[in-house]
């Protein structure tokens, strides 16, 4: 089954899959790119700090859902590695739990992307889980293509982009437990 399909099955079964708003750094003002915006829980962050949001995802399901929550926003079935949108046209583009979902191929084209679509003031925030996630172990298994990041492979992947701050979050939860992730603010 494509991966499209599969992300089509589970918005299909719970269009909340993602629960509450992502935090997300705030830095200009401006036109947003949400890549892989799925059910809206970073354009919720993104339209809460001011921006004008436009999301793109390859699931059709997640797109409609987005374009009935948000009304006022553009939605589009797009892929990330193949951005439909004019050179320069986003001052922030942000990607949450996204490109762990590509090969190494597919990061290189939407890395390219993402500089190609950002202006040259533009920002770029990208969050990933890293293998130490409680969830890990469960996402290697699963039909979903999943990779995991550290810093070294954010820097590696984002070589040509000037980091502004890269950070490792680690959250031990109530059960014993272990969140983690990389969030790195970076400009072209």
């Amino acid at each position: 089954m494509r991966q499209e399909e599969l992300w089509d099955r589970l918005y299909s079964g719970n269009s909340v899959t993602w629960r509450g708003s992502s935090q997300i750094p705030v830095p200009n003002t401006g036109d947003a790119l949400d890549l892989g915006c799925g059910n809206g829980k970073t354009v919720i962050g993104l339209r809460e700090s001011g921006y004008r949001v436009t999301g793109i995802d390859f699931s059709e399901v997640a797109i409609d859902y987005c374009k009935r929550t948000f009304p006022d926003s553009e939605f589009r079935v797009a892929s990330v590695t193949d951005i439909p949108f004019e050179d320069g046209s986003f001052d922030y583009v942000t990607a949450v739990h996204v490109l762990e979902h590509l090969n190494d191929e597919e990061l290189e084209r939407t890395v390219e992307e993402i500089r190609r679509v950002l202006r040259p003031d533009g920002y770029v925030f990208v969050r990933f889980f890293t293998v130490n996630d409680m969830r890990s172990a469960k996402r290697a298994e699963s039909d979903i293509f999943y990779r995991f990041y550290d810093e070294s492979s954010i820097s590696a992947a984002f070589r040509r982009f000037d980091i502004i701050e890269i950070t490792r979050i680690e959250e031990p939860t109530r059960f014993g437990t272990l969140r983690s992730r990389v969030e790195a603010l970076m400009k072209p």
